[in-house]
């Protein structure tokens, strides 16, 4: 039978086989087509068994693929990088969305109804410039703002063009999962099974043997030949929630997309990337719609109060200049002049003058910031450890409250080697020597390890060593092996065929169980958590004997696990059995509870160490000082859980510690009064953990959790922010997470939550210099309208601040890196506005500042400059003057909104930002251009040593007046 692994007779035929296209050693010829083999796997197509028994089942179709199902493919073929099978069958990668080059963006930019208009208005400002202005100098103005919006709209496509492009790089590598395939060894010998490979989904092709486990994500569609209590989850093709029971005798047809929950198989693949039944769903699938992120609903909302104030000053500022304008042309008529068609450019320019406060007020430049500090964030956090799979979890892991952290591997560094055991009746501190033990006995032993567990070890080309590859904790005991120079390797390449059971490893069994053929009987391993494989033994290996376990055995074994236990360490329980076939008639279809796993034999009771990581008191520390709680939920012994937790700082006097069974069998009213005080959950299950972000949440908790395995996928789509772990995380698991902690370690997700606040806090910086902007020039071009002064700020460089305040500032901004200080804060509250009331103080003062200035230059700029505003020539001057004093009251205001609090030193570690120093260095020098060489074009002239002076010192002035304002009483965030 397939499901007991390949028996004598289909050894033979695959001997056969592998003989056949062992020959070939040039060029690969296959006898049938990408669609043949995709036929086979058609949804709800009831003929699918008749076509797969027609190419000869599993067999058939190793021998028309030229592949082995235990060798896998052959060695000669990776020389030649499988060229063969992808051309004839295609590669394992699906069509990405169209991507949209730079002129189509471009082109999207000038779909904004404001830009639109502003294009028309300055069209007409053109024609009439030349025809009825003068022809020489009329078509500046025009042209210059057709030139800006340009400038603008080229500014919005790159960025979009940089953002779709960042995305899409980190979409690849969101999408890069590793799977392990069988393929042929690069040794000349070549006995038994192929070699295990761990190598991306992408490099897949047709004729792989792909190894299945729990957790596992099916990478292409194929056969399943072998399978061990395996069932997969199948709902993202049929829409049914509900696990799928895998066979090769009734259901062995494997979709790609699917996942594995639980046991063990192999598969042979038959279709890959755009002809396996996901890529089919994924071509007909549209491009997915961008969802926002919460942040950017928040300002989007801000963006549009805002857009409307803009346009009722605009309105407001129109109707005074065409007022004005039409009380002179009445007066004129009534003078007995005529009208002109001059007459009507004070109305173009009044249009236009309304059109581009808008422009300028609409604070397009908010959903950018938040784009720009995501793209960065997200590829700066990828430098950090830190996949992120979903753009809001960015901002709430900044306002996290609650972590719910694994501990191995995570806390700590999953380097577990045994230090410590309980052997054949003896107590021993270190690892003993192997041959002071009963050779019967520890060759019972050593099959149990050897055959009892999936991990292997892989030669690691980088570190030049070999690596466990699978359960470190399984590892563990195969290094004890490995020192004690036992040939496990050996035992399983002879005596794999031997299995006729695997009962896999569980989160709510705690223990995995192996049942091969001895004999006129079968043995049977089991190994698990200590307390729950030792209640299931009457007999104990003592020495060279077998003894019966009294209650006083019973009592000292206990005592044995829990001194191991408070000492740090995971203990584990190997036991073995052997049963007569001739008293059981069908014991291997018996119930694992009730038969196949009692009346065990003790071998062993080994300590595991997995020392804590460097890093994670420290990371604790500052979590709490941050504001996070956190608590720790593990599988393990409550006695080693609580010695880990006091080492990592998470458990401290007073505080719970709590299992898994008791806290399942409470009320939730018990649950919510004990879980402000918990910190400690041991041998829970992933469900305790499901209950346990539920109540979490219910409390206001904003909850991030760690998971690793299948069945923390709940958890993990439950809480908040899941975070899966990118070494020791399944491929189910990281699928439900919203962040993937590359390397698994703690620290990495204090880091997280420093990025998270840094994104939050970087858009409010932005948005207090975007609305001090705003609010200056709005007032200074409304009330320069209604006092008759005259608009200072002409169109063309009003757009040039728009272009200042929208991306260039969004930019420098958007891009501050995460300090520590971000952990000497609480978390922001859920509802906390987005303006507090120290950034109102600070947007207040400085507009009024900034407006005290303007209007004064205006009023009083004349006589202090020796200008006359009544002169043409002198009046542009004068304007150019305050053009300048404004742009340089933004530069040098940008630096006060580096702080958003009442630090007084505004200018710490802005060199830790070069984005920022390359940007306000940038803004000031093209200031000086526009300003020198602007011309007419701009509306400019050349400013002498003085007026530069006076302008630079002006807005120079803003900072330690930014330091004055500090010292006015405001209200912070709520905490």
């Amino acid at each position: 039978m397939w499901n007991q692994k390949i028996t004598e007779e289909h050894r033979k035929k695959l001997l056969l086989a592998k003989n056949a296209f062992s020959k070939h050693m040039t060029k690969l010829k296959f006898e049938v087509t990408s669609e043949e083999l995709s036929s086979l796997h058609e949804l709800n197509d009831k003929t699918n068994p008749e076509k797969l028994k027609k190419m000869g089942g599993a067999e058939g179709l190793a021998e028309v693929l030229q592949t082995d199902l235990q060798m896998g493919t052959r060695k000669t073929e990776k020389e030649r990088k499988y060229r063969d099978r992808k051309k004839k069958f295609g590669v394992n990668r699906f069509k990405e969305p169209e991507f949209k080059g730079f002129w189509p963006l471009f082109k999207d930019t000038f779909d904004d109804p404001t830009l639109k208009i502003l294009i028309v208005s300055a069209i007409v400002s053109l024609v009439l410039g030349v025809t009825v202005e003068d022809p020489k100098t009329g078509w500046i103005e025009g042209t210059a703002i057709l030139m800006a919006v340009l400038i603008v709209s080229f500014v919005t496509a790159i960025n979009d063009y940089q953002k779709e492009k960042q995305f899409r790089e980190l979409n690849k590598v969101k999408d890069n999962i590793t799977c392990t395939v069988v393929r042929e060894k690069q040794e000349e010998e070549n006995e038994g099974e192929g070699e295990k490979l761990a190598i991306s989904i992408h490099d897949i092709v047709v004729g792989d043997i792909v190894v299945l486990e729990t957790g596992s994500k099916v990478p292409a569609d194929g056969i399943l030949f072998y399978a061990s209590e395996l069932k997969a989850n199948e709902s993202v093709m049929t829409g049914e929630i509900k696990e799928i029971n895998k066979t090769p005798e009734e259901d062995c047809w494997m979709i790609s997309g699917t996942e594995i929950t639980q046991g063990e198989g192999k598969f042979i693949v038959t279709a890959v990337g755009k002809h396996s039944q996901w890529g089919k769903i994924m071509e007909k699938a549209k491009s997915k719609e961008e969802v926002n992120t919460p942040l950017q609903d928040k300002l989007e909302k801000m963006a549009d109060q805002i857009g409307k104030l803009g346009l009722w000053s605009a309105v407001l500022t129109v109707a005074v200049l065409l007022a004005k304008w039409g009380f002179r042309l009445y007066t004129k008529l009534n003078e007995g002049e005529e009208f002109v068609f001059h007459d009507l450019v004070e109305v173009v320019d009044a249009i236009i003058v309304g059109i581009t406060i808008v422009v300028v007020a609409v604070p397009e430049g908010l959903p950018l910031a938040v784009t720009i500090s995501l793209a960065y964030s997200m590829k700066k956090m990828m430098q950090d450890n830190n996949l992120v799979r979903k753009l809001e979890s960015c901002e709430t892991m900044g306002n996290a409250t609650c972590i719910c952290s694994d501990k191995t591997g995570t806390l700590t560094k999953n380097e577990m080697t045994v230090v410590a055991g309980y052997f054949f009746g003896e107590k021993y501190e270190d690892v003993p020597e192997c041959e002071q033990f009963d050779e019967k006995y520890l060759d019972i032993f050593v099959r149990s390890i050897a055959l009892n567990s999936k991990a292997y070890f892989h030669f690691d080309e980088e570190k030049q060593k070999d690596v466990v590859m699978g359960s470190k904790t399984e590892g563990a005991l195969l290094l004890m092996l490995k020192q004690w120079k036992q040939p496990f390797d050996k035992i399983r390449e002879e005596q794999e065929n031997l299995i006729a059971k695997c009962i896999p490893f569980s989160s709510k069994r705690k223990r995995m169980t192996t049942i091969i053929n001895h004999n006129d009987g079968y043995l049977v391993f089991c190994k698990g958590a200590s307390e729950i494989v030792l209640d299931k033994c009457v007999m104990q290996v003592n020495g060279d004997n077998v003894d019966s376990l009294d209650e006083e055995r019973i009592n000292k074994l206990k005592e044995v696990i829990e001194g191991m236990a408070s000492n740090g360490l995971r203990t584990l329980c190997l036991a073995y059995r052997y049963v007569d076939k001739n008293n059981f008639d069908n014991f291997l279809e018996e119930d694992p509870e009730e038969e196949i796993e009692t009346q065990l034999t003790l071998l062993s009771i080994v300590g595991i160490k997995d020392p804590v990581r460097d890093a994670v008191p420290k990371a604790v520390e500052d979590s709490k000082s941050a504001g996070v709680t956190i608590r720790m939920v593990t599988g393990d012994n409550i006695v080693t859980a609580k010695h880990i937790a006091k080492e990592c700082g998470i458990y401290t006097e007073g505080g719970l510690v709590m299992e898994g069974f008791d806290f399942r069998h409470m009320t939730d009213e018990e649950r919510l009064k004990i879980i402000p005080n918990l910190q400690v959950l041991a041998r829970s299950s992933p469900k305790d953990k499901l209950t346990l972000v539920k109540h979490l949440k219910e409390m206001g908790e904003v909850v991030g959790v760690t998971g690793d395995g299948t069945n923390d996928a709940p958890a993990l789509k439950e809480a908040n922010v899941g975070l899966s772990m990118g070494i020791a995380g399944t491929d189910v698991a990281k699928e439900a997470s919203d962040i993937v902690i590359l390397d698994d370690n703690f620290k990495s997700i204090v880091i997280a939550i420093m990025w998270g606040r840094s994104v939050y806090d970087n858009i409010r910086k932005f948005l207090q210099f975007q609305l001090t902007v705003n609010v200056v020039a709005l007032a200074t071009s409304f009330l320069a309208a209604v006092s008759g002064i005259g608009l200072p700020l002409k169109a063309v460089q009003l757009l040039w601040v728009n272009l200042i305040m929208d991306t260039l500032a969004a930019l420098a901004l958007g891009t501050e890196p995460p300090t520590h200080d971000l952990l000497k804060r609480k978390p922001y509250k859920k509802d906390a506005s987005l303006l507090n009331g120290i950034m109102k103080r600070n947007i207040g003062a400085q507009s009024v500042y900034q407006l005290i200035v303007l209007l004064g230059i205006l009023k009083f700029g004349g006589s202090f400059f020796g200008l006359d505003p009544l002169v043409a020539e002198e009046k542009l001057h004068l304007d150019c003057i305050v053009f300048n004093t404004f742009v340089l009251m933004q530069v040098f205001n940008e630096i006060n909104c580096r702080k958003i609090n009442d630090e007084p030193n505004i200018f710490k570690g802005i060199f830790n930002n070069m984005i920022f120093i390359g940007i306000w260095v940038g803004i000031i020098i093209i200031q000086a251009l526009v300003i020198e060489f602007g011309g007419s074009f701009f509306a400019t002239t050349h400013l002498n040593a003085f007026e530069w002076g006076v302008s630079s010192f002006l807005g120079l002035l803003s900072i330690p007046l930014g330091f004055v304002f500090r010292l006015i009483p405001a209200k912070g965030d709520p905490q």
